[in-house]
């Protein structure tokens, strides 16, 4: 299954975000952040930040990349 263009730009804000997967955020908070990297970086931004942590820390990168999109994905269904 692909991700549909917006959960993938969504994702990508969310991993570039400050918030951790250990924290407990209400899907508010999420969309909140969301919105908020996107408006102070842009979607560009967010995709050079993601690309540099997989340069630089591929192990990590794909642990949060997973966790971005596990939370996006649970996002479209409730």
């Amino acid at each position: 299954m692909h991700p549909f263009p917006e959960e993938t730009l969504r994702a990508e804000a969310l991993f570039a975000s400050d918030l951790q997967a250990s924290e407990e955020v209400s899907p508010e908070a999420v969309d909140d952040v969301v919105v908020q990297v996107l408006r102070r970086d842009g979607p560009c931004e967010c995709a050079a930040r993601m690309a540099y942590e997989f340069g630089e820390h591929p192990d990590t990168a794909v642990r949060r990349m997973r966790w971005a999109r596990r939370i996006i994905r649970g996002l479209a269904t409730t």
